[in-house]
């Protein structure tokens, strides 16, 4: 069985859109690594052309985020209020910008650039540096679901389906059926739980 996940797995992971995403990525590191770092000024143009990268960064990554959602996390993706859907995609692209960019310059900073690659510049100016790349992806990724929206919106409008929306609807009202059956079994095995640990205590400690 995880075996033919695995299988699986790395069969998804070389699809051509998958491949694609990869490919842009390894171009836009090369662009924005290490390599072509400076000791920028904070407002200098080098600075506004690193601010650029965590802004394509940002943009391009919540559409990555959304195309992964729709194809591998459907039943989520359709049902999920897509407002909703925006914000995780955000908090989503604002973690990986904050976890692994912003990680990797600390590290960066810290370990590599001091003991290794001394002639390379160091990546992060101080604090409001820090904090203006993750507002600047953050709000990039914003932008690139309004975008989204307002497409979903004007397709709506313009090429309309009752079809689409009755099954969308019932899809919806039998996925809230289904969450209160099942809270409502989670609700008989919490009591079930209490009921077994009051029988313990009352039966050791009272």
């Amino acid at each position: 069985m995880r075996a033919q996940k695995l299988k699986n797995f790395f069969r998804e992971l070389t699809k051509p859109s998958n491949l694609l995403v990869f490919a842009v990525n390894m171009i836009f590191a090369y662009i924005w690594g290490p390599w072509g770092w400076t000791n920028a000024e904070l407002w200098g143009s080098d600075w506004w052309f690193d601010t650029l990268g965590h802004a394509i960064f940002g943009f391009g990554w919540a559409f990555v985020l959304l195309y992964w959602a729709k194809k591998y996390l459907n039943w989520i993706y359709v049902q999920l209020h897509k407002f909703l859907l925006a914000i995780v995609i955000i908090a989503m692209v604002t973690w990986i910008e904050t976890q692994f960019w912003e990680g990797i310059e600390f590290l960066w900073d810290k370990l590599a650039q001091p003991n290794f690659f001394q002639h390379l510049a160091t990546a992060q100016k101080g604090n409001l540096d820090t904090t203006l790349d993750i507002l600047f992806t953050s709000y990039a990724a914003a932008i690139a679901m309004v975008f989204w929206g307002a497409y979903r919106k004007f397709f709506a409008w313009k090429w309309p389906s009752e079809a689409l929306k009755e099954a969308h609807e019932e899809i919806i009202e039998r996925s809230k059926l289904s969450a209160e059956e099942i809270q409502s079994i989670q609700a008989e095995h919490k009591k079930l739980v209490i009921s077994k640990i009051r029988l313990f205590w009352e039966k050791h400690f009272s």
